[in-house]
């Protein structure tokens, strides 16, 4: 073997090493986002195709010490061919691993998705888990619009609210025929606790969100209901018009969308920063260590014996990252029917 044939083949090593260790990093290090459960079920050559196309759409943002090695050396990248293709490969795939490219990361999960450049309104996008399931339909590469009668984002939203179409109105004397035209899906975290009418609140807000989807056309719908076993705790006395509202709103879904809807029932979502009372509410790190550890096999056993309202306080929380995920996993299409506690949700957040 020639001593330039061995240089190339040495090359060729470094370069796949290096693709396989930064893709094995990125992938643990949840680098990949949403873009990781689709290249990981991809066929190799799509693989192979995906990360060759999102290196040609880097290539102007990548700094040249990446693409070439060599900070001092003031030369330009060099042309793609083959040899420092397969080269730029490697270097790509150390530093997805090391989470330096957060654009090429963020065109993985738009070019993965397949709600990729695909409509989806969000009724009620501005609260608590409107407004992260509207990042995370940013983060997919879908068009985003929310309705609400807060309209704008939330305070502190980051750079992704700026792709958001944010409209206000309320779903029960706007037109909402204009907001879900050309729509693939809808979602509706609409929701009212301890309102002065909770069940027109829950209840006569998502018969009218599922009615106007389906006028339109729209092919799914995403509804975020409460657990069933709200209800079977004996509380109608508390929520009785909350439980009577969730439940018309999954009756209302299961007429207009049957067959193409997802109803999530988490017991509790925790998230944010800040303990509330109403809704009730806990902060994520707090919510983290609670989730944890009545999602051990002693809690899970007493919770699974224990009656109605027991049972309640020691289901799992839901994170409201987990909501939102599964929510866009339903409008993708990738999640469908009843979604009920906290394992389930869970599931289809990772899809």
């Amino acid at each position: 073997m020639s001593q330039r044939s061995a240089l190339q083949g040495s090359g060729r090593r470094r370069a796949r090493g290096g693709a396989v260790v930064g893709v094995a990093v990125a992938v643990a290090a949840g680098a990949f986002g949403c873009g990781n459960s689709w290249l990981s079920a991809a066929a190799p050559g799509t693989q192979h195709r995906a990360l060759e196309d999102v290196l040609r759409q880097a290539e102007p943002v990548l700094a040249s010490t990446l693409l070439s090695g060599s900070a001092s050396s003031g030369s330009p990248s060099p042309a793609l061919g083959s040899a420092s293709r397969r080269d730029s490969l490697g270097r790509l795939g150390l530093a997805l691993g090391l989470g330096l490219l957060g654009p090429v990361n963020s065109a993985l999960a738009a070019t993965a998705s397949p709600l990729a450049g695909k409509k989806v309104v969000v009724f009620g996008g501005s609260g608590f888990v409107g407004q992260r399931i509207c990042e995370r339909l940013v983060l997919e590469g879908a068009t985003v619009a929310s309705l609400s009668r807060g309209g704008g984002p939330p305070p502190g939203a980051g750079a992704w609210a700026s792709k958001v179409s944010w409209q206000q109105g309320d779903v029960l004397s706007a037109d909402l025929a204009s907001p879900v035209q050309g729509s693939e899906a809808v979602i509706s975290a609409i929701g009212a606790i301890g309102s002065s009418d909770d069940a027109r609140g829950n209840g006569a807000t998502n018969e009218a969100a599922a009615a106007a989807a389906a006028k339109a056309g729209v092919q799914r719908f995403v509804l975020i209901s409460a657990s069933p076993d709200v209800a079977k705790a004996g509380l109608d006395a508390v929520f009785g018009g909350y439980i009577e509202g969730k439940r018309r709103a999954e009756a209302a879904v299961a007429t207009a969308f049957a067959g193409n809807s997802l109803v999530i029932q988490p017991s509790f979502i925790y998230g944010g920063e800040e303990f509330s009372a109403t809704p009730p509410r806990v902060a994520e790190w707090y919510g983290e260590k609670v989730e944890g550890l009545l999602g051990t096999g002693l809690f899970r056993g007493l919770a699974a014996v224990s009656p109605g309202a027991l049972r309640l306080a020691l289901s799992p929380l839901s994170s409201v990252g987990d909501v939102a995920a599964a929510a866009v996993a339903g409008a993708s299409g990738a999640a469908q029917g009843m979604l009920a506690g906290h394992d389930a949700i869970k599931a289809a957040a990772q899809r």
